[in-house]
């Protein structure tokens, strides 16, 4: 197996060795988490060069089912989901909030294939959402939360155009004047991609680390909350989209679940408190977990992947 294809592969453990060393060693690491912008930054423009944009606009005369998409998954979902989780404190209830509003992650698409999903669709809900979210993200957010948020929504909207506007511009770019390269090259994308979202876990964990084991009574419990938060993730983009079939409603229970958390985590970083960069964090656990157990269950695939 080569190496681009074993990293793609195990994807999980690469993740879960980054947060493990940030965790276990915070001051060697620290300094990683000053870098969070670049690196994501990186992460996002080879999203975005590996993507073929042309067959995503060919695919955009089903915009009506992504219009689906964008209102259920991140106009309505987040606000029940938001509201059912006020009990559980201020702190944690921002945490899925802002979650629940985050774009479906890059490699999810790669996910939905896994797992017999339809790749097309979810890749274009995935551009689609990650385009909407410097704009939709900070005022939903002001909108549902309101005085539970201390932050202003112009400063949140210019970090996340930073990050999604800025590289999406620098891949147009980039690809009419290295198209031989990226074309020779575009194999490797995913898994440098998966290498560079470890490196930002390492220092995204890190500057939570010393807070986590400082109290366990609290990150005991976020670990259970956010798995059932991944569960009722997962199902919600199940059965939400009962209108849509089959392959696309697996490829929506996996976005739904393993949304850009490297881009939840800077936000949270900048934003909020580190009992929300903590929760985004625990998140990890079931977000790289849950995907892989879609695939192998009857309920969702009647004939699993093998």
């Amino acid at each position: 197996m080569k190496w681009h294809s074993f990293i793609q592969k195990y994807f999980g453990l690469f993740f879960a060795a980054g947060m493990a060393l940030g965790f276990i060693f915070p001051g060697r690491f620290i300094s990683v988490a000053d870098r969070t912008m670049l690196i994501l930054g990186t992460v996002m423009t080879l999203t975005f060069i590996s993507i073929d944009l042309q067959a995503v606009a060919a695919n955009l005369k089903k915009f009506h089912n992504i219009g689906a998409v964008v209102i259920i998954s991140k106009v309505v979902l987040p606000f029940l989901i938001y509201r059912l989780s006020l009990p559980l404190g201020q702190d944690i209830s921002i945490g899925v909030l802002l979650l629940c509003l985050t774009p479906f992650a890059g490699v999810s698409p790669t996910l939905t294939q896994i797992v017999g999903g339809d790749t097309e669709f979810i890749m274009l809900s995935q551009v689609v959402l990650t385009l909407l979210a410097p704009f939709y993200m900070p005022f939903l957010m002001m909108l549902y939360a309101g005085a539970a948020v201390e932050i202003d929504p112009f400063a949140m909207m210019k970090s996340l155009l930073f990050l999604i506007i800025v590289p999406f511009t620098l891949s147009l770019v980039l690809k009419p004047l290295l198209r031989r390269l990226i074309e020779r090259t575009r194999g490797y994308f995913g898994a440098v991609n998966i290498l560079l979202i470890s490196l930002l876990l390492t220092g995204l964990l890190a500057l939570a680390a010393d807070d986590i084991k400082a109290n366990p009574a609290v990150a005991l419990p976020m670990t259970g909350i956010v798995f059932i938060l991944g569960i009722i993730m997962v199902l919600t983009g199940w059965f939400c989209f009962f209108f849509l079939d089959r392959s696309k409603r697996i490829g929506l229970a996996v976005g739904n679940v393993y949304m850009n958390i490297g881009l939840t985590a800077v936000v949270a970083a900048g934003f909020f408190s580190s009992e929300v960069i903590m929760f985004v964090m625990l998140y990890e656990l079931p977000a790289n977990l849950l995907p892989a157990l879609i695939g192998r269950i009857r309920f969702f695939n009647p004939e699993p992947s093998r």
